[in-house]
């Protein structure tokens, strides 16, 4: 049988008869790949029809109900319980960030029989990597195979009903002449491992690596297909890993879990302010506190801010963990409504922790961390600061509002800076002073009169 080649681009989608150095749909560079396709039989075929299983929807039990738990609390939380049987995971994440150790981590928390199919290492180095992490199960059996056909005989027959895949990039299949890891063979042997967890109602996890973009074996390539995706981040100089969930088809998504990289592998972190507040720049200026959401979680963090002479023609802006826009508006609305003049000093914003925030309730915290900094004043002690700003200078309100105020007053923050829209949402017993502002000015007012 002869194969026809026809070329795909891996940020799009899009298929093409002939290759393109930029891809005519969506404009990226070096994005299109060849993807042999086996072409059938010429001629006309007679085609039977087949009658589908029609089934009452009051007649279909709810295996959704039913979940297993990892009791890995933080994991737990953001599958929204456990594992759904017939679901298939992707774990995504940089090589080297600790995929492999979760994934053993988590097969050694569950209480049935479980098989990690590793297509990257061999049996004594994935010994050498449980003894470390102090992991010797014997319902944790081995396979070393890259196969699709194995691995899908295996799944089907195996009596195990949790699999792991590591990685799905090793995985190829002797049908397509392209090489493992390219877009074409990810995509297909995802599709085949999710249409026979679904046929045998077992749990599969697939770790995939991602590239320079940060993007799963091309963007899109494989979040629709699977059931959910969690991604795994962290600095290389920090143990701090964060692990979000992007996709979650039975439950919420862009929760947040939080974990500690030890010599003992990773260990979740109940509480996690110690690791984003630094303590010890309490009495510094430029440094603000803030309280943000993540899905059902609300963590508290740490805004360090320095303003300084520049030395450049073009002054410098450095963002580290918050979207460089949204600094840069703050900026100008400073600038505009404040008449806080930016423009011949060098701006950096870090948001300790490593940690990249999105949530835009700590646009105050860094406005004021900006003025004190500007000003070298060192903004009051137990002392936290929410709200949005907006293009007019306005402080806007912010959603859960009371669940932030809780978490800061549990902290011991005694003085907490509100927008004055959220004034009726709050819970009654409050015992943190309240100060409501309406304008950006007014937070610099209330704090420095």
């Amino acid at each position: 049988m002869k194969d026809k080649t026809l070329f795909q681009c891996a940020n799009c989608g899009a298929t093409f008869p002939r290759w393109f150095g930029r891809c005519p749909n969506c404009g990226s560079w070096n994005s299109i790949e060849e993807i042999p396709l086996p072409i059938k039989n010429k001629g006309r075929k007679n085609v039977h029809s087949e009658t589908s299983k029609i089934i009452s929807l009051s007649e279909i039990s709810s295996s959704l109900d039913f979940r297993i738990p990892t009791k890995i609390s933080e994991i737990d939380r953001l599958l929204g319980g456990g594992f759904v049987p017939g679901s298939v995971t992707l774990l995504a994440g940089e090589p080297g960030i600790g995929k492999s150790t979760m994934v053993l981590e988590i097969l050694n928390a569950l209480d049935s029989e479980c098989v990690y199919v590793s297509g990257e290492e061999s049996y004594e180095q994935i010994k050498l990597r449980a003894n470390r992490l102090g992991i010797n199960n014997s319902k944790i059996q081995i396979a070393n195979e890259t196969k699709l056909e194995t691995i899908i005989h295996l799944i089907e027959n195996h009596s195990a009903n949790f699999f792991a895949i590591d990685s799905i990039q090793t995985i190829y299949s002797d049908e397509y002449s392209s090489a493992s890891g390219s877009v074409f063979q990810v995509r297909e042997a995802t599709s085949n491992i999710v249409d026979i967890a679904k046929k045998t109602n077992k749990i599969v996890i697939l770790i995939g690596h991602v590239n320079k973009e940060g993007n799963i074996a091309g963007p899109k390539t494989l979040e629709h297909i699977v059931d959910c995706v969690l991604s795994l981040e962290g600095e290389r100089n920090s143990n701090l890993r964060i692990l979000r969930s992007l996709k979650n088809r039975f439950g919420s998504t862009f929760e947040l879990g939080l974990f500690e990289m030890g010599e003992a592998g990773l260990v979740e972190l109940i509480e996690p302010t110690k690791v984003l507040i630094s303590h010890s720049s309490v009495n510094s200026s430029g440094v603000a506190f803030s309280a943000f959401v993540e899905g059902a979680r609300c963590l508290i963090t740490e805004i360090q801010s320095l303003v300084s002479n520049s030395s450049f023609n073009i002054p410098q802006r450095s963002v580290n963990g918050y979207d460089y826009k949204r600094v840069q508006m703050i900026l100008a609305v400073l600038d505009k409504k404040i008449r806080l003049n930016f423009r011949s000093y060098d701006v950096y914003i870090n948001i300790t922790g490593g940690i990249f925030i999105s949530d835009p309730a700590i646009d105050l915290a860094i406005a004021v961390a900006l003025f004190s900094s500007l000003n070298d004043i060192v903004i009051p002690n137990q002392t936290a600061i929410l709200g949005e700003i907006g293009l007019t200078g306005e402080v806007r309100n912010i959603n859960a509002i009371d669940k932030r105020v809780k978490e800061l007053e549990r902290l011991g923050f005694k003085k907490i800076i509100l927008p004055k829209s959220s004034k009726n949402q709050l819970p009654k017993k409050i015992n943190s002073e309240l100060i409501f502002v309406e304008k950006v000015g007014d937070a610099f007012k209330m704090l420095f009169g």
